[in-house]
């Protein structure tokens, strides 16, 4: 019954005493968890549909991250950049290049030099490798390869696209959760 939602325990017919034991993992942070709880343990903290997901400030250092992360694609990538996904290779954003999948598509940053071992955040707490804006500011796929900027593109034939928001002035750290639309200026 590994990966199964709760409610799709129940669903199968499963009845839980308080004392039943649980493994639950984690890959949060980029660590590996595994701890057993009791079923009363989990369904305080777990609920019905599944866990509530908490999200941890990043440290400064780059590609330092908490978040959804894949382990897919080939390529050198720069730690802490954006790329987008092009079904095979990860290959930097850039909101200049509006007739080109480079601000539409799956968008990812690095964690590391390699992407398939490395892996690409797609969403969550992470730190860049550069300063994209002030704290608080609204983020968008810039017009320089693979960086963040807290200023929308402007000129005819940029694609604009919100991907998050900064958390820090100075650190680069970030929430990053692209959205799926985007327009582009004419």
């Amino acid at each position: 019954m590994a990966g199964k939602k709760i409610s799709e325990l129940n669903a199968l017919g499963a009845n839980f005493v308080t004392t039943d034991l649980f493994e639950i993992s984690s890959t949060s942070g980029g660590g590996f968890v595994s701890r057993k709880i009791t079923a009363l343990e989990m369904v305080s903290s777990v609920g019905a549909t599944g866990f509530n997901r908490k999200f941890t400030k990043t440290s400064s250092e780059d590609g330092a991250h908490d978040g959804d992360v894949v382990y897919i694609g080939t390529g050198a990538s720069v730690l802490g950049q954006m790329y987008y996904f092009n079904g095979t290779d990860w290959v930097h954003t850039d909101a200049n290049t509006a007739s080109s999948a480079a601000s539409k598509g799956l968008l990812g940053i690095a964690l590391g030099t390699d992407t398939d071992v490395d892996g690409m955040l797609l969403r969550g707490m992470v730190t860049l490798d550069h300063d994209p804006g002030a704290a608080g500011d609204v983020l968008y796929i810039s017009g320089t390869a693979g960086q963040a900027t807290g200023t929308a593109p402007s000129a005819a034939g940029d694609t604009v696209r919100i991907i998050g928001y900064c958390l820090d002035a100075s650190d680069g750290q970030i929430w990053f959760d692209p959205d799926s639309t985007y327009v582009e200026l004419s």
